[in-house]
């Protein structure tokens, strides 16, 4: 190793969750094409660390060794100088530093490690240092790159955080490299801090709230010291903590993550601070067109380049680029970073201007969407209300408190509808009642426009009626109704006279729920609308249903099946499918119901419908008691039940019955007390462990599932099914007559070829694909 290596620090901890980005690192060092690797990433997210890792690890690679150069309080004019002196190049009158370094390293085989470069940009001299230094390689971490040829950016990333349908599995939490990252510095105050059944979701949420960035996991892991893990998650929530101070021996600028924020924050030109400060208005991302709408103009009239300055934020790390799946390029803010620009929007008093900027772009779109819904724009719009949902919302919000009537009522009506698919009831429910309420009576003469509430009592119409408040239901609809008739909006119309059967069928009333669909068809076939004509069949179905006419419902459903599969409506095609699975098992032809059961359950769980999912795990627990099991049956009605009172949805009179004989059909099987044991363990399975046991009923296999050509061994599938049977490794060691150390091997490997990080991954894998049978658990 070379004479400089000295220089070199030495990490005060090992990184977590990173190899990855190591061996990446490693491989653009080692490639001769890139003579400069960059590090770029927001602040906070460990470049430094990667770096120094990275130069230790390397090292010895480097005849002349390894030498890093700290430029956090270097001039751009001084930063060469400041590079020679660390490399031992002498100052010489009359001679420019670039010249002095080009002289002394001509020949030398050496790293150099320049950290904190964002500040010192453009250095071309340093382009032109590397091209007549051959044997000179430099690995720099910045929050942008330095545009020079040769160069190899490498994006680091904050590390992955757990979903929140794994925050409840504390395998799967611990598993997470955020909470690991959390966990092992936590240990440095309290040695034996661990992942537990009762802080797992709020240790999640700490990872989630933090964006997965080290430094502010580091930070957090120090007021762990102080708080329980529930007690951090909560202070976080409502922002009531400040995440700075740390170990004495990190540098300066990353002793609090707003001081690291702030650092790059000082760098720009005032016109990039003022769209970085307004952005923050946006909550879970925006689309350039929006952020030209509501950031451009000036309180001076002077007018931002949008493009240019989110270019050269997305330069810096302070943005975030997303492709999304529709087409559309869309940029986001981890919220760390969000919750400073926050703060300068304010202290520059322009929150309330970007505010009103902001809720009327979005009420205006809210507009339209709602006038999208029931034609054949639907789609577009169901997709962009899943992707600006948290916009909508934040513009709702804005609306009610600046007493906008027209605007709040817009939005409402769209973020409901996102609401109503998704299977958000109890929530949507309650703020589009308030809405209502708040809009209500005007001050005056000013009441809201009558198209505005007519499309917003519809969505509280469908919405209390999935609450099962159906007297408010049948009020609003009709309320809707006339409103929408008044000012010839049959499309609207005609929705509420469709919504309006499903509570007369409720209620029992199943002539008028008649009379109410078949003028919503009618009015859908005037129109010429073929999803409203097929919606009509299945509501008409869902009636037969009700009243018992089995062979009617499924005439119905069928041919509604057919209509969605037509123009290609998935949610509904899901609808359809899961209604004739239904029919399908009344009938007692379980063999029929299971593919429909699985489509239903698939496109569901594929649109994040919970209900949707809910509603499909109790038909596949119908079609397990057909099977024979009754453990597995009592395990999908637990799950679905957890998500129903999750989401405050009770479900339909005929989903309700079905869903009783098939309790009653569990009790019989197993007795009481196991029958409550499965619905117990049902009520504690992660989601993802859910969904693979319903697909293991009817014939989804998790598959072919592997991806690799690479699958477990028959001992290796004897492991995974003690391990998703709840056996530890001991167990599995005394159980097979093997080696704990052994067990342990078989798990790692089991993970390897799965692609699996926790035994939950594991116990999933082995369920969906018959491996383990929970018929055969102990009782």
């Amino acid at each position: 190793m070379g004479s400089h290596s000295a220089t070199l620090p030495v990490s005060p901890a090992p990184l977590v969750g990173r190899d990855g980005e190591l061996g990446r690192i490693e491989s653009a060092l080692a490639d001769p094409q890139f003579r400069l690797v960059t590090l770029t990433g927001p602040p906070g997210v460990g470049k430094t660390r990667l770096a120094l890792t990275v130069a230790a690890a390397t090292a010895n690679r480097f005849a002349d060794g390894v030498v890093v150069v700290d430029l956090t309080r270097i001039s751009r004019e001084a930063a060469l100088g400041e590079i020679g002196r660390a490399v031992g190049v002498g100052e010489v009158p009359g001679q420019l530093p670039r010249d002095r370094i080009i002289e002394t390293l001509a020949g030398r085989e050496l790293l150099v490690v320049l950290d904190n470069c964002e500040h010192i940009l453009p250095l071309p001299e340093l382009g032109e240092t590397l091209a007549a230094c051959a044997d000179l390689r430099i690995l720099a971490a910045s929050r942008e790159r330095l545009h020079l040829t040769a160069e190899r950016e490498i994006a680091i990333a904050p590390l992955p955080v757990p979903s929140p349908s794994d925050r409840d599995d504390p395998d799967l939490v611990a598993a997470n490299p955020a909470v690991a990252l959390l966990v092992s510095r936590a240990k440095a105050f309290h040695a034996g801090f661990a992942v537990t059944p009762g802080n797992a979701a709020d240790l999640a949420d700490v990872c989630m709230r933090l964006d997965g960035l080290p430094l502010a996991l580091e930070l957090a892991a120090a007021q762990l010291r102080i708080f329980t893990p529930g007690e951090l998650a909560s202070r976080l929530r409502y922002r009531s903590i400040s995440l700075g101070g740390g170990h004495h021996d990190m540098p300066e600028r990353h002793k609090g993550l707003r001081t690291a924020i702030s650092w790059s924050h000082n760098l720009m030109p005032e016109s990039e601070r003022a769209l970085f400060r307004r952005l923050a208005v946006f909550v879970g991302g925006w689309t350039l067109p929006a952020a030209e709408a509501v950031c451009s103009a000036s309180s001076d009239d002077s007018v931002i380049d949008v493009t240019s300055a989110m270019t050269s934020l997305l330069d810096k790390s302070l943005i975030t680029r997303t492709d999304r799946p529709d087409g559309v390029t869309a940029f986001a803010m981890l919220e760390s970073i969000r919750e400073f620009a926050a703060e300068q929007l304010d202290a520059h008093g322009e929150e309330t201007e970007m505010c009103r900027r902001h809720k009327e772009f979005y009420a205006s779109l809210a507009l339209h969407a709602e006038r999208g819904i029931g034609t054949s724009d639907e789609d577009m719009w169901w997709i962009w209300l899943g992707y600006e949902h948290g916009n909508l919302r934040a513009a709702l919000e804005h609306s009610l408190k600046s007493g906008d009537a027209a605007s709040a009522l817009w939005l409402a009506a769209a973020v409901g509808w996102y609401w109503y698919t998704r299977g958000y009831i109890g929530e949507g429910h309650a703020v589009i009642t308030e809405t209502i309420t708040a809009t209500a009576g005007g001050a005056g003469d000013a009441q809201p426009p009558a198209d505005a509430m007519a499309a917003a009592l519809l969505v509280a119409g469908i919405l209390a009626w999935s609450h099962r408040d159906l007297d408010t239901a049948a009020d609003r609809l009709r309320m809707s109704r006339e409103l929408s008739e008044r000012s010839g909006d049959v499309r609207r119309g005609a929705i509420a006279s469709a919504f309006a059967g499903h509570v007369a069928r409720d209620a029992g009333a199943y002539d008028e729920a008649v009379g109410h669909h078949e003028r919503a068809r009618d009015i859908f076939e005037q129109a010429g609308n073929e999803r409203g004509i097929a919606w009509a069949h299945f509501d008409l179905g869902l009636v037969a249903w009700r009243r018992g006419d089995l062979d009617a419902a499924a005439e119905l459903f069928g041919i509604s099946l057919l209509r969605f599969r037509d123009v290609g409506y998935e949610w509904a095609v899901a609808w359809s499918s899961w209604a004739l699975a239904g029919v399908q098992v009344g009938h007692g032809d379980c063999r029929t119901a299971a593919p429909l059961a699985a489509e239903a359950l698939e496109t569901f769980d594929k649109v994040a419908d919970r209900r949707g999912v809910a509603q499909s795990l109790e038909v596949v627990a119908q079609i397990a008691v057909d099977q024979g099991r009754s453990e597995t049956a009592g395990r999908l009605l637990g799950a679905a039940g957890a998500m129903r009172r999750s989401l405050a949805v009770p479900g339909m009179t005929t989903e309700l019955d079905a869903r009783e004989r098939t309790e009653k059909a569990v009790h019989r099987s197993l007795g009481r007390d196991r029958a409550e044991r499965a619905f117990t363990a049902g009520r504690s399975l992660p989601y993802s462990g859910v969904v693979a046991l319903a697909r293991r009923v009817v014939g989804v296999s998790a598959a072919d599932e592997v991806a690799t050509t690479a699958r477990p061994t028959p001992r290796e599938r004897e492991v995974a099914a003690l391990v998703a049977s709840g056996c530890t490794n001991r167990e599995i060691g005394r159980t097979l007559g093997i080696a704990e150390k052994t067990t342990e091997v078989h798990i790692r490997n089991i993970m390897g070829k799965l692609g699996a990080h926790s035994r939950a991954e594991i116990a999933s894998w082995a369920v969906a694909n018959g491996v383990y049978d929970p018929e055969r658990s102990t009782s």
